[in-house]
């Protein structure tokens, strides 16, 4: 660093010296910080290879400024190549920000162009040299970026921080064209993959608001409709009347009752992952309950290859439930329920099966008994841990198949 402190003292080098150091510390920053974040997904990686080569640029740019022939050196033409593939990576970036709001569009005609001017800025500093043409070119293609959010984003509202963002690459190109002396294309650059960041962490926050709202109102909804005034009914009535039939067995049928109703409204305050086995306390209860009301004998095989790991609250209880009253008891044929778990290709298999298939038939408890909605299933596997379910419908049964990533599910995943 003294070496170039004593060939270069001249005004111009110092300011690009003490630019390239800063902006090397705020990417080094910024690289760190997002490494270190969880559950990174594509957009985040694109956003991080763009900080990467916007390093490789500013290390090579340091470097040149240490070398014998500072002016044209292979260490400045291969700092414009790195700086240069930044736009296209940020339009890949962006293509995956709109990809999340299931917009469709054009995003890919302005990444390969932002390519295609890389390519230019590369021809020109290989065979040309010229610091006026890159910067010429770096302008080109944040104006192309400019435009791209104008045309292409889902509303000029939610571009605006990265359009403000592009003030600065578009300043020290123009820095650049004015006075080729200075060098501050990295720094630009920093300071615009800076304002992306914190876009990224106010979108980050608002969906984490927005999936704690509506995880809360499908918790309310999915209690709704699993003790809906109607079961309750029906579950006293047929209390009562073995107070007549079967007075032993009316304890047990209460116990088991206020088991269930207990088993659900605790499910209101348990924000987070429960381990397996408690879920299926919950759903030995529900089966205990269901036995005692009318409808058609059925018999529970369980088949656990694996037991320790986690999953949300009121996931295969409503499965068992369905299958109880929407399987085999609206069919003539077919008795059998089978409740699986198993490990496969790095994801956890929950699977709930049931025989019913036939002549359909409907008992009196079930005519006003509405299916418990697997919509809200869906969306609480999806918000707490990444989990996706299936339904197969088939003239031998239905298969209900929960499928939770391992990572997710080895470990309490508890919502903040």
């Amino acid at each position: 660093m003294d070496r170039i402190f004593e060939q270069y003292s001249d005004y111009y080098t110092l300011t690009n010296i003490i630019f390239v150091l800063v902006s090397m510390i705020l990417t080094i920053v910024v690289l760190l910080v997002s490494i270190q974040m969880k559950n990174h997904s594509r957009r985040m990686g694109w956003f991080i290879a763009a900080v990467c080569v916007n390093m490789g640029g500013l290390a090579f740019q340091l470097q040149s400024m240490s070398s014998e022939q500072y002016t044209g050196s292979k260490y400045v033409i291969a700092s414009w190549v790195m700086y240069a593939f930044v736009a296209p990576l940020f339009g890949l970036y962006f293509i995956e920000t709109e990809r999340s709001e299931g917009q469709e569009w054009d995003g890919y005609f302005w990444t390969i162009f932002q390519c295609l001017i890389a390519v230019l800025v590369i021809g020109f500093s290989v065979y040309g040299g010229s610091r006026f043409l890159a910067n010429i070119f770096f302008l080109i293609q944040y104006i192309v970026v400019m435009v791209m959010l104008m045309i292409s984003s889902k509303s000029i509202k939610a571009s605006l921080g990265f359009i403000t963002g592009l003030i600065a690459p578009i300043s020290t190109s123009l820095v650049g064209i004015g006075d080729s002396r200075f060098e501050l294309a990295g720094f630009g650059l920093i300071l615009f993959l800076l304002t992306v960041f914190f876009g990224y962490q106010m979108d980050t926050e608002k969906d984490l608001l927005t999936s704690q709202v509506e995880l809360s109102e499908n918790k309310v909804s999915l209690l709704m409709e699993q003790i809906h005034p109607h079961f309750i009914y029906n579950s006293l009535q047929q209390i009562a009347l073995l107070c007549d039939e079967d007075p032993g067995s009316v304890k047990n049928a209460i116990f088991s009752f206020s088991g269930y109703l207990r088993k659900n409204f605790e499910s209101l305050t348990n924000d987070g992952m429960i381990p397996f086995e408690q879920e299926m306390e919950h759903v030995d209860t529900y089966i205990e309950l269901a036995e005692i009301l009318p409808s058609r004998n059925f018999h529970v095989h369980k088949d656990f290859e694996v037991t320790d790991f986690y999953l949300p609250a009121l996931t295969v209880q409503p499965l068992v439930e369905n299958a109880i009253y929407y399987g085999i008891g609206m069919s003539t044929e077919g008795d059998d329920i089978r409740i699986s778990t198993r490990r496969e290709g790095g994801f956890i298999i929950i699977a709930v099966s049931d025989g019913g298939h036939g002549k359909q038939t409907k008992l009196a408890t079930q005519k006003k008994h509405k299916s418990v909605g697997t919509k809200n299933v869906k969306t609480r596997l999806s918000i707490m841990c990444k989990g996706e379910l299936s339904i197969n419908k088939s003239p031998e049964g239905t298969d209900s198949i929960i499928k939770i990533p391992e990572m997710m599910a080895v470990q309490p995943n508890k919502q903040k």
